[in-house]
């Protein structure tokens, strides 16, 4: 196989073509999105329009709460932004748990966080 065809075969869609493909396959506004997500306006704009800015994990861990997205479409979003949801992270853990128990709702979670970890999303 030579290179452009490897090209082809293996390239993946960036952070912003993924998560934007959630938000279409989801039927809801960008607006439902990010105020669910608890995710400003403005930062939600530069996500928008800058295709290239990619936004910390945190900051796709809920755009993919909000989506409810399952572990693997969670770990795809994750992946085109250059993260991941670590086995040995108990924060990851908790994510993974809520995720993988249809917890989406992000004050719940954040109570799993902060009574375990002092942490929130």
């Amino acid at each position: 196989m030579d290179l452009i065809n490897y090209l082809k075969c293996n390239k993946t869609k960036s952070f912003n073509e993924l998560l934007f493909y959630f938000i279409d396959r989801s039927g809801k506004k960008d607006s439902n999105i990010y105020r669910k997500a608890n995710i400003d306006r403005k930062l939600f704009s530069k996500i928008r329009c800058n295709y290239g800015y990619t936004p910390s994990k945190k900051v796709i861990l809920k755009l993919g709460i909000s989506l409810k997205l399952d572990k693997n479409e969670v770990n795809l979003l994750l992946k085109s932004a250059g993260y991941s949801l670590r086995d040995n992270d108990d924060f990851d853990l908790i994510i993974s748990y809520c995720i993988e128990n249809n917890i989406y709702d992000i004050d719940i979670i954040n109570d799993y966080l902060f009574n375990n970890l002092k942490l929130s999303l």
